[in-house]
């Protein structure tokens, strides 16, 4: 054999090798990509996760707002005292849902934070899971207030725990409350009975300043029992119509003196907590009727909430009243053009009346005979500029004045007083 007969066998072989590695190797192929599908079955901005048939939507707002509220005292000592606030929130919603055998499979988590010059605070404001009528979880706004929809429509106050008292959905407040409820739904006409867990959902406040001037805040899980609830909401061409009645576990008799001195024990100075009541009812009207029909966007709704002398942590006067009886308002909306929405509002507080032994007791600092009457005006311009979809102005003012007030606004003695203040709100939706 030759040197050239024995190069070109080498040659032969390396390629016969060659060929058979290269018919043993693996070919990896690139996995169809699945692209984004639109769910359309609960409506615009769901889309399917991919894999799955699940749907998601993804939503919320950021928004800046500045509040200046003043108080004109009666007492000359006092004079005027003015507040402002500038704060900014943010909020995330994710909304998940499918369809299984029992119906409708939802869960809402909702992420909000904020900044002003008075607090700072980012927390979970929702997460709620709802199935064939059941719903558990923790909720942004309870029952008491959903079901009747804040009284108007307007709620964008920076404000909840200093100045505080110009809300344009009215007096009273609304709260968040860990919760689990069972609604039955036909023809427009739904019925809800649940219970909610008052050890997270409201702050009982202390001495000086009373159940209400907290009415905001977490209570330390001083109260040691759930409070339940009941409503129908009934909803037509008309308008719609709420019930809601509410037993506060832990409300106090402010006309049983024996039980505010127990339920006052121990928290007199401030940052002390008002122990346990023994409970009381709460109920709550309203009434929403749609003008459209003769006005381009009309609608006139009114409410009335009753808790009588108990100070129930659902019926509140945000700050301005200790322990109001009754709160009502009557509220007026109105489209000026396709961009611009009018609005007005007239809400009233009744304070209880009480004993001045039990107005001691309450506040050291004042002794009256009732906590409070107020009355409030506030009126609004709602901007939806066409040419910026998602963004909106909001503004408003309003003025009101506060009669034999036991429980001050931070600053403001006991006594009579007017106020007034403006809202300016920069808001974008997603």
């Amino acid at each position: 054999m030759n040197i050239k007969s024995l190069l070109l066998g080498s040659a032969a072989a390396m390629v016969a090798v060659s060929s058979a590695q290269a018919a043993d190797a693996v070919v990896v192929e690139a996995e169809p990509v699945e692209y984004v599908r639109v769910c359309d079955a609960y409506g615009s901005g769901f889309f399917f996760i991919p894999g799955t048939e699940t749907c998601i939507r993804f939503g919320g707002f950021v928004r800046s707002a500045y509040e200046k509220l003043t108080f004109d005292n009666d007492d000359a000592a006092i004079g005027e005292q003015s507040f402002t606030l500038w704060g900014q929130r943010a909020r995330l919603n994710i909304d998940v849902r499918n369809e299984t055998d029992w119906g409708t499979l939802r869960s809402v988590y909702r992420l909000e934070g904020g900044q002003s010059n008075v607090d700072t605070d980012i927390d979970m404001d929702v997460a709620l899971i709802s199935l064939a009528g059941f719903r558990a979880g923790f909720a942004g706004a309870n029952y008491w207030s959903t079901n009747h929809g804040f009284g108007g429509v307007n709620s964008e106050s920076v404000a909840s725990t200093a100045s505080g008292v110009i809300y344009p959905d009215g007096f009273y407040g609304f709260d968040d409350a860990t919760i689990f409820d069972y609604t039955w739904a036909a023809d427009g006409l739904s019925v809800t009975v649940g219970v909610e867990d008052t050890r997270i959902s409201y702050g009982r406040g202390n001495a000086v300043g009373g159940g209400d001037f907290l009415n905001t805040t977490n209570n330390g899980g001083i109260d040691d029992g759930a409070s339940f609830y009941a409503g129908l909401n009934y909803s037509g061409d008309f308008g719609t119509f709420a019930f809601t009645a509410a037993h506060d576990t832990n409300a106090v008799d402010f006309d049983d003196l024996a039980e505010v001195t127990a339920a006052y024990a121990g928290a007199a100075a401030p940052g002390g907590r008002v122990g346990n009541g023994e409970g009381g009812w709460a109920y709550k009207v309203s009434l929403n009727l749609d003008l459209s029909e003769f006005i381009p966007g009309g609608s006139i709704h009114g409410w009335y909430a009753n808790d009588g002398d108990y100070d129930t942590d659902y019926v509140h006067s945000n700050l301005l009243t200790l322990n109001p009886e009754s709160i009502w308002g009557v509220g007026f909306n109105a489209n000026l053009s396709d961009e611009v929405e009018f609005w007005a509002l007239y809400s009233a507080v009744e304070g209880t009346d009480i004993s001045a032994a039990v107005g001691a007791i309450v506040d050291p600092l004042a002794v009256a005979t009732e906590t409070g009457d107020a009355e409030l005006i506030s009126i609004g311009l709602n901007w939806f500029p066409a040419a910026a979809p998602g963004f909106h102005i909001k503004s408003s003012y309003s003025f009101g004045e506060v009669e034999n007030n036991l429980s001050p606004v931070i600053g403001v003695a006991a006594g009579d007083a007017d106020f007034d203040g403006f809202e300016v709100t920069l808001r974008r939706d997603f």
